[in-house]
């Protein structure tokens, strides 16, 4: 766990939840990016075109518009940034002071029940809906982006393409090259995990769009959905503290676990 510490990373979940089988893995990314797609499209359709945490495309359309002095969508997209980045603090924050870092994914829970609510009213998508949107999937990004040993984040899909393309190779394709040098060979869950998250996303994007004017509460679904991701990882939690492991401890100020026992 030193490593996880020197390097920065932000491995806020107890390494009970860390090093569960691929099933179980592939079950927590296909939620978490469910859940993703879902509040997307309707942070898109909702709220004037704008991305809830899809950041390169809101700053990809902040340049454009700065450069046709469009000032209205300029200021929209600003608008959605700016948001991202408070709402990014908040969460980290929250993760922070929390001694169990997965009710971090209650609270998300609770705030796109809140969202459902302000969809109720047109007039409330910039100034409520948005903003609650950008903070539920600030908080998913800061509570967990490690599943077993392969790191994801599951807000976006662009970096998890690579990541998919990249073990695809090594596994599959140049793999007697690796053994012959010694090299590592991607693991399989290295190469399901960040395939599923796309393919995950996709579908829950598409599904999002067909079902976004039948009912103003379809933001329940994703809410749901992420509560069966906590009680999934308080499970992990107690299956591992039965079999009596070392106790863990939560870095508050680094945002990683450490164990009693620490492997050099």
């Amino acid at each position: 766990m030193k490593a996880a510490k020197e390097t920065g990373t932000t491995d806020t979940l107890p390494p009970a939840c860390q090093t569960v089988s691929l099933g179980k893995n592939s079950f927590r990314v296909i939620l978490l990016t469910t859940v993703s797609g879902f509040v997307e499209v309707t942070a898109f359709m909702d709220c004037d075109r704008l991305y809830a945490s899809i950041m390169t495309g809101n700053t990809v359309q902040l340049g454009m518009n700065l450069a046709a002095a469009n000032w209205t969508r300029f200021g929209l997209f600003a608008y959605a940034i700016v948001l991202f980045f408070i709402n990014c603090i908040l969460a980290s924050l929250i993760r922070r002071h929390l001694a169990r870092p997965r009710m971090e994914l209650v609270m998300m829970a609770a705030v796109l029940i809140l969202a459902s609510i302000a969809r109720l009213h047109p007039a409330w998508n910039l100034a409520l809906e948005l903003p609650l949107l950008s903070l539920a999937l600030a908080m998913q990004g800061e509570t967990i982006a490690r599943f077993g040993a392969v790191s994801l984040q599951t807000l976006v899909v662009t970096n998890n393409i690579i990541k998919f393309c990249d073990a695809f190779t090594g596994r599959f394709i140049s793999r007697r090259f690796l053994e012959k040098t010694g090299s590592a060979v991607p693991t399989l869950d290295e190469v399901l995990l960040p395939g599923l998250a796309w393919l995950a996303y996709v579908t829950s994007a598409g599904l999002a769009a067909l079902v976004h004017g039948m009912n103003r509460f379809f933001l329940l679904l994703p809410a749901c959905l992420v509560m069966l991701v906590a009680a999934s990882l308080q499970n992990e939690e107690k299956r591992h503290k039965n079999r009596k492991i070392p106790s863990f401890h939560h870095d508050k100020t680094a945002g990683n676990i450490e164990s009693d026992q620490t492997n050099d």
